[in-house]
């Protein structure tokens, strides 16, 4: 004990030395992790082009063509129409035909003119004829027409623009007077001498007037409900209704490259963190499990995309969530779960915004509540079960989120939903099976499965070696408690405990527990053999999983359960035999006495293994342990065996755990090996009157003996039992395994089991 204890020490700085070995182990385990992403990307892309140009290029609008569909609205909105609001601005500016602006220096003319006119009577403007034609009429009409002419200027000499202009205006002021129409001739005429356009039009100043009168007129505000019509089918899709469309999320027919490459930026950035996650893991994913997520995820992808085209919320997330996180860990199945659907969601409404929101809070709510939905299944009806009340939360959630975001909502949309969790609930109890046989992944439910009794290899086990199927129940009920209190897989730990052993099928005779009093095979066989027909069966087990097609996961418990322990009993009986044959046993292998490992790669496989030893130890005492000191004894000295032996180098272990698998398994031996204290008959006879004496303290020290009080006797054999060693055998130390199988070392090691 005092080895081991000077020896814990050099072990963990073993442990820590070898643990950047351990990590490069555990990336080279993901070496296809750059195919993984690749493969994402790609698909991402693909699956977004394709839908593009099998159906959006082909289904959805054109500005200025026919609308191909009927489009709603999928939220309230307020939006300005641009096309109304220009129309009525142009129709305020045309009010506004030109700006006139008055020439001061003609009209100034003009009025110099109408002033000499009316105060001398002056016709210097006038051309002869006219002035000739005033000469031949009487004084009278002479009167007449000047007065006339002064009268018609005074009103019009700043109103032309242009002679053409001033010529209707004269005959416009004319006609209503009342003289002769030759007089009126004559009038016109002066006029038309005396006056000039004195008006210009501006050009500049026009722009401004109608460009100031435009702006005055309000932006014609239009109000969508929810679930009104945008345009209907066959209807011009104008470039303000394209806006509209666009606002709502619907793409047109041109190709969206903003949206593909962000969706393939997007991706690009998941995946590597993704396979991050993957290669920290503490039990690294395996290339047939990277692809099997690959495939659900490019599965759900195009599910989505494809019931996008009918406006559906498909509700896929659901089988991502059931299938990831049944088959691989809890905290890389949230990541799976979240980043995978939030794509998913970008590629089936890339344009939507509003639904991309929703779809953003659906997805961190599935991730998480899929933790709590779909973690204990027992059957079938159970896995749909937790699947369609995952469902039912997602749809609320979604409900709720489109109520407070003002979004579609309708009871057409709740049927969609509760369908679609019924169906994805159905799809992922049925298809399981598929992925299960195909890339060679364990669910809960598979596990179930295996561990019934009345599957092939387990009733053979009862059949052919009916001791070995007790100790390998024996081994997952402990295994699996401990399991439990530790917070791991204990479903896994106890499907593989039940299957370690199953190797020894094959030759069931050569281990003890299946044989009979007094007849002992080993006894007849030479070291080497007898070593050579336990030790195989390890590889015995795993051709019988390949056989019956059990998973990689089960078939790590039948080959990391013995690591590369030896069998020291029969190489120690080897060397003496050389010995006595005058050899010096150096010729004697000692790694053909060891079993090829490797050793433990997981937390669950390395359970088993502490499982198995501390029940080869328990067995192989001379008397049962009694009291709970004895017991975590006992389970300190198995476990420190073990990691001085460097079989947990690859396992990532601190002292603290190491201290709650030593208190787990210590308890759980408690409550399944306690043991009732019986009174001696003598004692029993001491406690009447008659009978007390000197037997009443006999009986108390018999009562503190199988207590364990001071029983260093027992603690002594307890040791003895882990190292292997007593006054007859010298055995490897730290191994409490050794020896496995060895009918003879019953005999020549009094009080151990074969397999210690």
């Amino acid at each position: 004990m005092a080895k081991i204890r000077r020896n814990l020490s050099l072990n963990w700085i073993r442990n820590l030395t070898s643990r950047g070995a351990g990590e490069f182990r555990r990336r080279k385990r993901v070496g296809n992790s750059g195919v993984f992403r690749i493969v994402l990307i790609l698909s991402v892309g693909l699956i977004a082009f394709l839908s593009w140009f099998v159906v959006d290029r082909n289904e959805s609008y054109r500005i200025g063509s026919p609308s191909p569909r009927t489009y709603l609205a999928q939220s309230s909105a307020r939006f300005v129409d641009k096309s109304a609001t220009s129309e009525m601005r142009n129709q305020a500016a045309d009010q506004i035909v030109n700006v006139r602006v008055r020439n001061d220096r003609m009209t100034q003319v003009v009025r110099e003119r109408i002033l000499e006119l009316k105060e001398s009577g002056g016709l210097s403007f006038a051309p002869p004829r006219v002035v000739d034609l005033l000469g031949e009429v009487s004084m009278d009409v002479r009167e007449r027409i000047l007065a006339t002419v002064i009268e018609v200027a005074e009103k019009n000499y700043d109103k032309s623009v242009s002679w053409t202009e001033q010529t209707g205006i004269i005959w416009d002021s004319l006609r209503p007077i009342d003289i002769p129409q030759s007089e009126k001739n004559i009038a016109f005429q002066l006029l038309d001498t005396l006056l000039a356009p004195t008006v210009t039009e501006d050009p500049e100043m026009t722009g401004r007037l109608r460009e100031e009168v435009s702006q005055k007129i309000p932006s014609v505000v239009r109000e969508i409900r929810l679930g009104g019509v945008v345009v209907r089918e066959g209807q011009t899709v104008t470039p303000a209704i394209a806006e509209v469309l666009r606002n709502q999320g619907y793409p047109d027919a041109a190709l969206p490259w903003k949206q593909l490459i962000f969706v393939v930026l997007v991706t690009f950035a998941w995946s590597h963190w993704l396979t991050w996650l993957a290669e920290r893991n503490e039990n690294p994913l395996t290339n047939k499990e990277l692809t099997y997520i690959a495939v659900i995820l490019v599965i759900d992808w195009i599910t989505q995309r494809w019931l996008a085209t009918w406006d559906i919320d498909s509700l896929s997330l659901l089988a991502l969530s059931g299938w990831l996180f049944m088959t691989v860990p809890a905290t890389f199945a949230f990541h799976v779960t979240l980043g995978g659907g939030l794509i998913g969601y970008l590629l089936a409404f890339p344009s939507m915004t509003s639904v991309i929101t929703v779809g953003f809070i659906v997805c961190g709510v599935a991730s998480g509540a899929s933790i709590l939905c779909i973690r204990d299944a027992s059957s079938r009806i159970m896995i749909w079960r937790n699947i369609f009340s995952l469902g039912l939360c997602l749809t609320f959630t979604s409900m709720f989120v489109r109520w407070g975001l003002d979004l579609a909502l309708s009871w057409e949309m709740l049927g969609v939903y509760l369908g679609m969790s019924a169906l994805w609930s159905s799809l992922v109890v049925a298809v399981l099976p598929l992925w299960e046989s195909v890339f060679d992944i364990i669910s809960p439910l598979r596990l179930l499965e295996m561990s019934h009794p009345s599957e092939p290899l387990l009733k053979r086990l009862q059949l052919e070696a009916p001791g070995t199927y007790h100790h390998t129940i024996t081994v997952a009920t402990m295994a699996e408690a401990v399991a439990d209190k530790l917070g791991m897989n204990g479903l896994l730990v106890r499907t593989g405990a039940y299957y370690h052993d199953i190797g020894k099928l094959k030759r069931p005779h050569y281990f003890v527990e299946n044989q009979s009093f007094g007849d002992n095979i080993h006894d007849r066989l030479a070291p080497q053999d007898s070593a050579r027909m336990i030790l195989a069966h390890v590889s015995d087990g795993l051709k019988l999983a390949d056989e019956y097609k059990l998973p990689q996961g089960i078939k790590d418990f039948i080959a990391e359960h013995h690591g590369k322990t030896c069998l020291s009993y029969f190489y120690n009986k080897a060397v003496a035999a050389d010995k006595e044959a005058g050899g010096d046993g150096q010729r004697i292998d000692r790694n053909d006495y060891c079993y090829p490992g490797p050793i433990p790669q997981h937390r669950e496989t390395g359970l088993l293994m502490l499982a198995d030893s501390i029940e080869a130890a328990l067995k192989g005492l001379k008397s049962p342990l009694v009291g709970k000191p004895e017991l975590g004894k006992m389970v300190s000295n198995v476990i420190d065996s073990k990691i001085i032996a460097d079989q947990f180098i690859n396992v990532d272990l601190t002292m603290r755990d190491v201290s709650a698998i030593k208190t787990a398994f210590a308890e759980v031996l408690v409550s399944m090996y306690h043991t009732r204290e019986v009174k001696p008959i003598a004692a029993v006879e001491s406690e009447r009157p008659e009978a007390r004496g000197v037997e009443t303290g006999e009986s108390q020290e018999v009562a503190d003996s199988a207590a364990g009080n001071g029983d260093h006797a027992r603690i002594a054999e307890v040791t003895a039992a882990v190292e292997g060693t007593d006054s007859s055998t010298a055995s490897e130390e730290g191994d409490p395994s050794q020896g496995e199988g060895d009918g003879s070392a019953s005999e020549t090691v009094p009080g151990f089991r074969s397999d210690l």
